[in-house]
């Protein structure tokens, strides 16, 4: 058993919330402060009913404050409540993993 490591939050406090939005007729999602778009993470589907996290971005506005650590570890929380594996495509997802292995039990095995 993987033992939990906490995800720390951004650094910078936003008003309102950031929040995650699913876009499923465009294969992302996207973390929005109010009007403010922070940030995406797109993916395709797999035949099997898993999905291929491709690319993680954040805009300049928000770089090295902690928003793609948030991004993905919603993304990632979403996809586990739903039951959704993922394949971790994205280099900054995949060294995400290795920072938080807590996440690597929803990686889906070929």
């Amino acid at each position: 058993m993987t033992t939990p490591v906490p995800v720390p939050p951004p650094t910078v406090t936003l008003s309102p919330a950031p929040d995650l939005r699913h876009f499923p007729d465009r294969d992302r999602y996207e973390l929005w402060s109010g009007d403010e778009l922070i940030g995406v993470e797109g993916y395709e589907h797999r035949p099997d009913g898993s999905v291929v996290l491709l690319h993680t971005v954040v805009t300049e506005k928000y770089g090295r404050a902690g928003f793609a650590r948030l991004l993905v570890s919603s993304v990632l929380d979403e996809l586990h409540d739903a039951g959704i594996e993922f394949v971790p495509v994205c280099t900054y997802v995949q060294k995400f993993l290795d920072r938080f292995p807590q996440y690597r039990a929803g990686v889906a095995q070929d």
